[in-house]
């Protein structure tokens, strides 16, 4: 008899399978059997539940969360793995045999997903049982061998890259580092699609993974069928560039949570940037770390009074009240579908180390499904105000969850909106704030996935307490693409324009377009839009000519200036919730504004797990930016170690950082517009840069790191304030030194910062975070 300890990496397995089958059954049937279940209840909004009187501060949201997650908690919510579960099993089993396989797969996908493994086995006992006195048809045949190869590979996932991690852990192409100790979940599924291959010798999908499961091996590529092989050249394409290092767990910086955000920045004033991060599941909190100036950081989640305090799917920094102190905005609700009332959190920062909740104190209180805002000051009154984008319902009309556009009143806020013309209606999945046309006030764009984009022109007068919006998509040719996710504006060409680029999300052929990219051939998804801005009103499309008509299925992004260069690059976190989205986040490099070249590879930074909040910042000081991205998936048991990418800071190059501090801008310049002018060769360049926390999912620092390149001197740097409508200049500012710039202040600070390396990586990870 096997013992327990064999036992149970074989009932993983078994469990896993069921679990891939079901998560391959279609939309539809999936839908249909849901529908079946649980009836038209479960598309009904659900009501708002009311704030207790008693209720105050960080205690009066934690209590609030946990009455509504609460509420949350049900059958219709899809990653609500329990309640399912519970659903399924007060049901009588089908009768029909469709049906009846159905239920069985749902019903173990979903005990495995909240944990109740040996109910799940005994449930896969009986249903195996009535498996093998059936005959199943060649495509039922195909679907299960699709479904068992998953759930090897994840198994193989779970005992190698969670189990066994390292800093190699799961990234693209796979190391030897990287490589399976278990080889066990590999082997097995390079068995099983190779089996669909040799009866479906065009399927994408399982030709892909097929290449995946031989890295993890280290059999890649030389013992890959080479009727399935994918060329090497293909899946390390791109520029070489010197390697980044996953310094996460070193750091005790890897959180295992699901899906979340990341915001890095200087919390306390010390001048050392922080981490501020979060994931979204109903039982996770957000993590406060303090960076130390030596290479480490402390958690000071608890003594922030944050122990406990849920976190969200997005986050971002502001200065709500000009205190001159960052404070922090979670967006919730978002995905969760009826169950999205779940209001977003303000936490006020209190100068000592802690965060209060204002959200209601404060006016910002509202339940809707969100996930992305944009905080800027519309009016120019020197005070920051919020957009927020929220997800109204795509199947039928819902007047109930347009956007919000919430005014600062001297840290009070109203809902304005409707009234500003600026109540998007649509499944608004990115938004942002940028002054595209350059006359001195921010405008929006949102990306809205299932229709078009909008961007909206501010056409409000300064310091008017009543803003107005104007709709100028078509004339702007922003529309697309109409299935969207995250933005941004940036000035990709550096030209002092902000551009747009609006990544793409064609998630229903995304298993067929990733693998298609790679060997050449059509693919069915949208292209990501790269608006270049024509200083008219007008962009131009360059996706092609930038080299960006690719598939990426992007959920978290940003952009920053690893290379500091003086021209934005990016980094994309990528995925879907599905077990089979195994595919790589990506970086690219901005080749002089002439176009972009994929560098994920050599870089080191291409993470086969779920990306989502992307932040840059530089954390020691050496002039060179970080990449923090946050990790994981939507379900329960998706969660994945942190990544943090410390930068080689080996490119040669020159930089200068500043902090902006508004009088009659608002406090943390957000939105303040620079211009650095420097010799390179015996000639002037200009480098532009604006004050903004960067996209729309994650937070880059507000702290200004401006890439010179080969310059040998700063001839001046320039500062637009738009809150006094004014330009000021500075002279005799050096290459490679870090300043404060204050609106009015003719001379600016020297900021001495120290410098550090963080520590050497082992091996093997002693995690600080464990799963």
């Amino acid at each position: 008899m096997l013992s327990r300890k064999t036992l149970f990496p074989v009932l993983v397995i078994c469990s896993l399978i069921l679990f891939a089958t079901f998560a391959f059954t279609s939309a539809n049937q999936r839908s249909s059997l849901m529908h079946r279940l649980m009836g038209k209840d479960g598309k009904t909004m659900m009501e708002e539940i009311p704030w207790d009187p008693a209720w105050t501060g960080n205690e009066g949201m934690k209590a609030l969360l946990s009455n509504i997650y609460e509420k949350t908690n049900v059958p219709s919510c899809r990653f609500c793995s329990c309640a399912i579960a519970d659903e399924l099993l007060s049901r009588p089993i089908p009768e029909k045999w469709d049906d009846r396989y159905e239920y069985h797969s749902r019903l173990v996908s979903e005990l495995i997903n909240c944990g109740r493994m040996e109910t799940a086995m005994q449930w896969i006992d009986r249903f195996d049982a009535e498996m093998t006195s059936r005959k199943v048809d060649n495509k039922f045949r195909r679907k299960w061998l699709a479904s068992k190869g998953i759930a090897f590979l994840r198994y193989a996932e779970v005992t190698n890259c969670i189990q066994n991690h390292n800093e190699e852990s799961c990234i693209f192409p796979l190391s030897e580092k990287a490589q399976h100790r278990n080889e066990t979940g590999a082997r097995a599924a390079i068995k099983l699609y190779s089996q669909i291959l040799e009866m479906y010798p065009d399927d994408l999908a399982s030709r892909w993974l097929l290449n995946i499961a031989y890295m993890q091996i280290g059999g890649y590529p030389q013992d890959v069928p080479v009727a399935w092989l994918i060329d090497p050249a293909a899946i390390s394409q791109g520029e070489e560039v010197p390697a980044f290092r996953n310094i996460a767990s070193t750091l005790g910086v890897d959180f295992p949570d699901m899906c979340g955000s990341v915001i890095m920045d200087d919390f306390n004033n010390d001048g050392l940037i922080d981490i501020f991060q979060s994931g979204w599941g109903l039982q996770e909190q957000v993590h406060f770390l303090i960076n130390k100036g030596d290479g480490s950081f402390e958690d000071q989640t608890a003594a922030a009074g944050l122990e406990g305090y849920p976190g969200g799917l997005m986050m971002q920094q502001t200065d709500y009240n000009n205190d001159g102190l960052l404070d922090v905005f979670i967006l919730r609700g978002a995905w969760y579908g009826a169950q999205g009332v779940i209001p977003n959190s303000l936490l006020h920062n209190n100068g000592d180390g802690t965060f209060t909740d204002v959200t209601r104190e404060t006016g910002l209180y509202s339940c809707h499904p969100t996930q992305t805002a944009t905080w800027a000051d519309f009016n120019n009154d020197g005070w920051i105000d919020v957009f927020i984008g929220n997800e109204a319902s795509r199947k039928k009309a819902d007047q109930r969850n347009d956007s919000e556009l919430y005014l600062n009143d001297h840290g009070h806020f109203r809902n304005v909106a409707a009234a500003s013309g600026a109540n998007v209606n649509g499944f608004i999945k990115g938004v942002s704030s940028g002054d595209y046309d350059n006359d001195g006030d921010p405008d929006i764009y949102v990306s809205i996935n299932g229709s078009e984009n909008i961007l909206l022109r501010n056409d409000s007068r300064r310091g008017s307490m009543e803003l107005h919006f104007t709709d100028v998509t078509r004339e702007a040719g922003v529309a697309d693409p109409v299935k969207s996710f995250p933005c941004m504006f940036f000035d990709a060409n550096n030209d002092g324009w902000l551009d747009i680029l609006t990544f793409s999300y064609s998630s229903a052929v995304s298993d067929n377009d990733i693998p298609a990219e790679y060997l050449g051939l059509p693919r069915q998804g949208n292209d990501p839009a790269l608006y270049i801005n024509n200083g008219n009103g007008t962009f131009s499309n360059e996706t092609i000519a930038w080299g960006l008509d690719k598939t990426f299925l992007v959920m978290g992004c940003n952009y920053g200036d690893f290379d500091m260069d003086g021209w934005q690059d990016f980094y994309t976190g990528t995925g879907k919730p599905s077990l089979r989205s195994i595919i790589p986040n990506r970086m690219f490099r901005n080749d002089n504004g002439t176009g972009y070249v994929e560098v994920t590879s050599a870089a080191r930074v291409g993470h086969l797990q779920k990306g989502h909040g992307i932040s840059f910042a530089d954390l020691n000081n050496d002039g060179y930016p970080e990449i923090y991205a946050q990790m994981g998936g939507a379900y329960e048991s998706d969660g994945f170690q942190d990544a943090l990418y410390e930068n080689p800071a080996s490119w040669g190059t020159g930089w200068i950082t500043l902090d902006l501090t508004g009088n009659e801008t608002n406090k943390a310049a957000i939105g303040a517009r620079v211009e650095v002018v420097v010799k390179e060769n015996g000639k002037e360049r200009h480098i532009y840069d604006w004050v903004v926390p960067g996209a729309s999912f994650g937070a880059n620092s507000l702290r200004l790191e401006i890439g010179l390149r080969q310059a040998e001197e700063i001839v001046r740097v320039e500062v637009y304030w738009p809150g006094s409508d004014e330009v000021q200049s500075w002279t005799g500012l050096h290459l490679r030194h870090h300043y404060r710039l204050q609106e009015g202040k003719p001379a600016a600070e020297e900021l001495v910062l120290p410098e550090f390396d963080f520590p050497a990586t082992s091996h093997q990870s002693n995690h600080h975070h464990m799963m």
